[in-house]
């Protein structure tokens, strides 16, 4: 593992991990090796267990296929080859797209179970659409629409309902204040613990198709 060591106009020490391979140590222009030393010494378990956790979510978006696969509720329900009769002979382009294009086609099943929360949970929602986000799971704006990421439909049912949770709370807390929170609570109270577990699915919004 490189640690870069950058001295620089500041006041303290700090420390990032930019990558399995890599650290960045940034420290005040006169500040003496051995103090830097140190530091990294004094942060070694922090770091080990950061990468552990690295590792482990790296392990568990190696498990899913992608390009061969497609998923629903966390599990594989057809191949990718069957979505089209020349889809071996489509271009990596083309082929995304015919991949984003059946996820969409699968959207109508985020959409019911947000209406089904909905009217359980009296909520009442006006626009109900998908969005393709690589940084959001979902999203409710004041116009009064709400907006589900279509790879929602990869992850298992019970981390969609957290999302659906979520997004409906903010009809009532446009923010993440603590009401907005207790809002959650009242109707997902393990929110808690789905919110680390969404963690494990953050790789899905990066991954292209």
């Amino acid at each position: 593992m490189e640690i870069k060591i950058i001295k620089e106009a500041r006041k303290s020490l700090l420390l990032k991990i930019v990558s399995k391979d890599e650290i960045v140590v940034k420290a005040p222009l006169r500040t003496a090796d051995a103090v830097i030393q140190k530091f990294i010494n004094s942060k070694k378990l922090w770091i080990e267990k950061h990468i552990k956790r690295m590792n482990m979510l790296d392990d568990f978006a190696s498990s899913f296929d992608f390009a061969h696969l497609i998923y629903e509720n966390g599990i594989p329900v057809m191949e990718t080859k069957n979505l089209r009769l020349d889809y071996e002979k489509l271009s990596e382009k083309t082929k995304l797209k015919s991949i984003k294009n059946q996820y969409l086609s699968m959207f109508s099943v985020l959409k019911e179970r947000t209406i089904f929360l909905a009217q359980k949970y009296n909520f009442k929602v006006d626009k109900i659409s998908y969005c393709s986000s690589s940084v959001k799971w979902g999203s409710y704006s004041s116009t009064g629409e709400l907006k589900l990421n279509y790879k929602l439909i990869i992850l298992p049912e019970h981390l969609v309902d957290y999302v659906i949770v979520h997004e409906l709370s903010h009809i009532k807390h446009m923010n993440h204040k603590p009401q907005f929170w207790k809002e959650v609570e009242k109707y997902y109270p393990d929110y808690k613990k789905a919110r680390k577990e969404m963690k494990l699915y953050s790789f899905v919004l990066k991954t292209k198709f």
